[in-house]
């Protein structure tokens, strides 16, 4: 509420809303970030309440923007067609990871080999889907463990009751802080990634800068932005995510060829483009 108050006693000239919070400043330009367009385009997977706010409130906020970004040239097209709005679109970064996974198991009590997925657990991220193939992957790989990374946000209480008491080796842990998640990710086999839908999809890039292949879902952005590395695709269905990590878990990768391809994408890369979109604002 005290966003307008402060941007006019600091006379900024641009305004950055890197995520979208509700407000918006007044009497001045402004930038938006747009991740995605999932709740225009699949809003049954969200709250109710939520969804209908962001359908009604959000496109006016981005109509009103002197700039417009988006994080994929899917998020760009799906703009355009939900919004009627041209963006400019900006990837996003991860750093290079060289942490050590001590940290990790340490913390967790994990021990032997693990696959990580990571993200918030909510219907599009298709969670449900990957613990329904979780038991025919453990027949193949018995030792394994499925650690699953990330807050709870919203979806069926049986997603929940299934995170938290399906037997044979999954680990939900919940939201971790930076260091240990980056320590996760250093010491998985395999990075499982099922999204429906994504605007980026960042664990894929997090997982590549960590030297570890990824198995991504189908969501069109992840192909776009990953489809050349992966070491699979999978569908929707909890066959199809078997199928995927089975394959994925028989290939060998070198991990310095995935950390060239995750350096690609660096944090002055995406701050050079965002400073470039900016200047839409004054033209």
């Amino acid at each position: 509420m005290g966003l307008r108050r402060v941007l006019r006693k600091q006379h900024f000239d641009l305004a950055h809303l890197p995520a979208f919070a509700g407000g918006v400043p007044g009497g001045m330009p402004y930038a938006v970030t747009v991740h995605d367009m999932a709740f225009m385009a699949e809003p049954r997977w969200f709250p109710f309440l939520k969804s209908l706010y962001y359908r009604l409130h959000f496109p006016k906020v981005a109509a009103g923007a002197s700039v417009v970004i988006a994080d994929s040239d899917f998020t760009v097209s799906e703009i355009k067609k939900y919004m009627g709005l041209s963006s400019t679109r900006v990837y996003l970064s991860a750093p290079e990871n060289t942490a050590s996974d001590a940290m990790f198991r340490k913390a967790f009590g994990i021990a032997g080999d693990y696959i990580l997925s990571t993200s918030t657990i909510e219907p599009r991220k298709n969670i449900d889907a990957l613990l329904e193939a979780w038991p025919q992957i453990r027949q193949v790989h018995p030792k394994m463990t499925l650690v699953v990374a990330g807050r709870w946000g919203w979806g069926k209480r049986k997603t929940k009751k299934a995170l938290l008491n399906t037997p044979g080796g999954v680990r939900w842990i919940g939201s971790v802080r930076e260091q240990l998640l980056s320590s996760a990710f250093s010491g998985a086999e395999l990075l499982v990634y099922p999204s429906l839908y994504e605007g980026f999809g960042l664990p894929p890039l997090e997982s590549a800068a960590s030297g570890v292949p990824f198995v991504t879902g189908p969501a069109k952005t992840l192909q776009e932005v990953y489809g050349a590395v992966a070491a699979a695709i999978s569908g929707r269905t909890s066959q199809s995510i078997v199928e995927a990590v089975l394959n994925a878990l028989e290939k060998k990768y070198n991990p310095e060829d995935l950390r060239q391809f995750a350096g690609r994408f660096t944090c002055r890369g995406m701050a050079e483009n965002t400073f470039q979109a900016y200047g839409e604002a004054f033209q």
